[in-house]
């Protein structure tokens, strides 16, 4: 009798410790319940009612939402293949996935994020299963040298980042177009120079995080670098190749020059220029869309002599696309998300489009194109061409070739295009680059390997180019002009007042 006592506590309290237990990892059944509210009301659309990612927007993303009952997570602060934290999830949730569709939520209380946390977890088994989890000790960095940097880049040769990641970390490596993650679907090797896309935080503790956790699911594994000290000089190098956030402008300021210029210069030729850089978004409004464009960012610099203009974008891709064609009068499918893989092949290709005439007031034309009282002057160069056409566009579906008087010149190196584009600057019938003026230009890209062409592509809205003056006036002319017409009016005063009092006397 007293056994059976005895084995009935056992029982109940194993019962309540499992109750307890759970509660601490997926939260009480009102936590759980409110938790559910938010993923109906913001998640679901995206990760599936289930949290299985089976929903209606699953397609129109790369990479796809994640599949919450997998128990799968990329981005944690615990060993590979382990769970993540509970402060894993609420971080993720509030601050997003950069470059990706996850928005951050920085409107949730920490009550509400930890409330879906909660209830995220719930779709998984694993979490009840395996009870918590427990993060990794970061140690703190140590100090960021140029020796530590340079040894971090041997242990990026040596530990061959370099086949994903590309020789200046660009994105493009040999192994870059081949990469998929576990689900089957492409994935891209991140682009380390623009650390503010880094969907795990772009401080130096996050990239130490990332390398020591690698992101499950995906190709990248976790590293444990021995000597430990190599574990940082990676970080630090890594760290090195690029801003933590994106320093977007809005103007393009072109440089005068003296001399005569010549294009075949390259880069050379602007290296006096200030740079822009521009984000590249999808064409989603009209049929061909784009919603995971390949490119997703240009740098621009632009100069001028008496006679010509030269325009330069700079933009990194994972590879180069030059064995087929293009051009933005081919038709693109509309998109399907459900429709099998392109095999058609589509070259790189990169246009500059501005208005054919300069805009009275603030109305533009339609920055798709231009539209059928507002055209634009498309300048359009197919990357595999030593040549570049031109169009007079008057919406998506109305664009006419015209007669080129552009010279090009471009190059692909190191994961990164160069295009130059030059054009005299005065025109009859058509627009003119004038000093201090501020002209509107915007930008197209087509990454072949994406299958862009016609107006499946990526692109900017409207901004603007000015022609910096090349002779800025002295304000010594002015100041002395002013000073001397002040001096004649007191003068002419001086006589009047003296005039006036000797007719008095």
């Amino acid at each position: 009798m007293r056994k059976l006592i005895y084995s009935n506590i056992w029982f109940l309290f194993i019962l309540v410790n499992f109750g307890s237990a759970q509660d601490n990892i997926l939260g009480t059944e009102e936590q759980r319940a409110a938790g559910k509210q938010l993923y109906d009301k913001y998640c679901a659309q995206c990760h599936g009612i289930n949290g299985d990612a089976n929903s209606v927007g699953k397609k129109y993303f790369r990479p796809e939402p994640r599949d919450f009952t997998s128990g799968t997570f990329k981005f944690r602060t615990t060993e590979s293949g382990e769970l993540p934290t509970h402060n894993d999830i609420t971080r993720s949730i509030k601050n997003g996935m950069p470059s990706t569709g996850m928005p951050a939520w920085t409107n949730f209380s920490n009550n509400e994020l930890d409330n879906l946390a909660y209830y995220l977890k719930s779709f998984s088994k694993d979490f009840v299963d395996f009870g918590d989890v427990t993060p990794i000790t970061i140690p703190n960095p140590p100090s960021l040298t140029e020796e530590s940097i340079r040894r971090g880049r041997q242990v990026f040769v040596e530990n061959q980042c370099v086949d994903c990641h590309g020789n200046l970390g660009l994105g493009d490596g040999p192994s870059a177009p081949t990469l998929i993650d576990q689900w089957d679907q492409p994935i891209r090797a991140a682009d380390l120079s623009k650390k503010w896309t880094f969907r795990g935080g772009p401080t130096r503790e996050d990239i130490y995080r990332t390398f020591t956790t690698g992101l499950d699911g995906s190709p990248m594994p976790s590293y444990s670098i021995q000597p430990p000290e190599d574990q940082w000089h990676l970080v630090n190098y890594v760290y090195s190749l690029g801003e933590s956030e994106a320093n977007y402008g809005t103007l393009v300021i072109a440089e005068g020059l003296e001399s005569k210029m010549d294009i075949s210069q390259g880069k050379a030729l602007f290296q006096n220029a200030n740079e822009t850089l521009f984000p590249i978004v999808g064409q989603i409004v009209e049929p061909g869309r784009q919603f995971y464009p390949g490119v997703n960012a240009v740098k621009v610099k632009a100069v001028y002599d008496q006679e010509d203009i030269a325009i330069m974008l700079t933009w990194h891709d994972m590879s180069a696309e030059t064995n087929a064609g293009n051009s933005p009068t081919l038709v693109a499918p509309n998109f399907d998300p459900n429709a099998d893989p392109e095999t058609d092949e589509f070259n790189d290709a990169v246009a500059i489009l501005l208005p054919s005439k300069l805009p009275q007031g603030i109305k533009k034309p339609y920055f798709m194109f231009g539209d059928s009282k507002n055209s634009v002057d498309l300048w359009f160069l197919d990357l595999a061409k030593d040549s570049a056409d031109f169009y007079i566009g008057k919406g998506s579906q109305n664009l006419k070739p015209g007669e080129s008087n552009l010279e090009v010149t471009h190059s692909f190196e190191e994961g990164e295009w160069t295009a130059i584009f030059k054009r005299k600057r005065i025109s009859e019938d058509g627009l003119s680059f004038e000093e201090n003026t501020f002209i509107p230009i915007a930008f197209s890209i087509w990454d072949g390997f994406n299958k862009e062409r016609g107006n499946k592509r990526g692109l900017t809205s409207w901004y603007n180019l000015y022609l910096q003056p090349m002779e800025t006036e002295s304000a010594v002319g002015p100041m002395a002009k002013y000073a001397m017409i002040t001096l004649l009016a007191e003068l002419g005063l001086i006589f009047f007042v003296r005039v006036r009092y000797k007719g008095k006397s």
